[in-house]
């Protein structure tokens, strides 16, 4: 791919473009405990980035309850880490402002696409000052990671066709494993978040990188 640059950049955004400064783990701290749930917190870390629903699912069926709950615990999520942010917004990451400045200028587009619902990415963006070309939250699509549909539904409403010309950015296995499944021609790991570069070199990429400011360079269009 050294060639050719992206038409598409589809970021992750806790340890990604933003620090996770605990909100996630609060969250699910708060609903679960508010539900009666146990909470694990070595078991969720494992499945940070993973569409919160789902998360939920498993918690509720491992409890022996009904998991039709999952939806609605979700929404809960989302309100408690929405208010999080409002009282303590996270720090963007270095190199994150440089790099979609970058992408602006080199008529690139960037999207979001996340484990948090909607209404969190858009919050984020107002942290961050981002006007990102497409968001697509875990609540929008039928699957998470790292299964493809967050990628395939960013493409659907940019109208970008060639997977090819698509490029993955995250910090966790599960957002590797989603862009090997949706075919992203660039595959990109940043050690930003909660895993190791090791961690990150085991699942399928086509690099890893220790901080956003080498993005562009890697991506052809520094």
């Amino acid at each position: 791919m050294s060639n050719q640059t992206p038409s598409l950049v589809l970021f992750d955004i806790a340890g990604t473009l933003v620090r996770d400064t605990g909100l996630t783990f609060g969250a699910y701290q708060a609903v679960l405990e508010s539900n009666g749930l146990d909470v694990d917190l070595q078991w969720l870390g494992e499945r940070i980035g993973c569409q919160k629903s789902a998360v939920f699912a498993e918690v509720l069926h491992g409890a022996g309850r009904d998991v039709t709950a999952a939806d609605s615990l979700a929404g809960l999520f989302a309100e408690h880490i929405n208010a999080s942010i409002a009282d303590g917004p996270p720090p963007v990451l270095p190199g994150v402002s440089e790099t979609l400045s970058c992408l602006k200028s080199r008529g690139c587009m960037y999207g979001l696409v996340t484990g948090f619902h909607r209404s969190t990415a858009q919050r984020l963006c107002a942290v961050g000052g981002w006007t990102p070309d497409v968001i697509v939250g875990s609540d929008e699509v039928t699957r998470g990671r790292p299964a493809p549909d967050l990628v395939f539904e960013a493409m659907r409403r940019l109208q970008v066709e060639e997977h090819a010309l698509v490029a993955s950015v995250g910090d966790t296995p599960r957002d590797l494993d989603m862009g090997d499944s949706a075919g992203c021609g660039w595959n990109i790991g940043v050690t930003t978040g909660s895993y190791s570069m090791d961690a990150l070199l085991e699942r399928p990429h086509t690099a890893v990188l220790d901080s956003m400011h080498t993005l562009p360079e890697v991506l052809g269009l520094a």
